[in-house]
């Protein structure tokens, strides 16, 4: 699974946000803790769809439509080359 190492990365920077004292030490940890969620969600939702699982549904999950996680995460599908299951 892809996402295990996107989920080391996201625990990595909060500790990284935990240990910090400064505010700017504060600030730079916690960029890099929403890029390394960021990145989960999107490995996540690569994975899914790699999986099978439809737009409709990872929209369910999201509590919106299918067009509004296309757009959110369409593009990335697109230029990974995700197979498109049938809705």
């Amino acid at each position: 699974m892809a996402a295990r190492g996107s989920v080391e990365r996201v625990a990595h920077a909060v500790a990284e946000v935990e240990a910090a004292t400064k505010p700017t030490a504060v600030l730079e940890a916690a960029r890099r803790l929403r890029e390394a969620a960021e990145d989960l969600e999107f490995t996540a939702v690569e994975e899914a769809r790699q999986t099978g699982t439809t737009w409709t549904r990872i929209g369910e999950l999201y509590g919106t439509s299918k067009q509004g996680v296309q757009q959110r995460f369409g593009g990335v599908a697109r230029r990974r080359r995700f197979a498109e299951p049938a809705d």
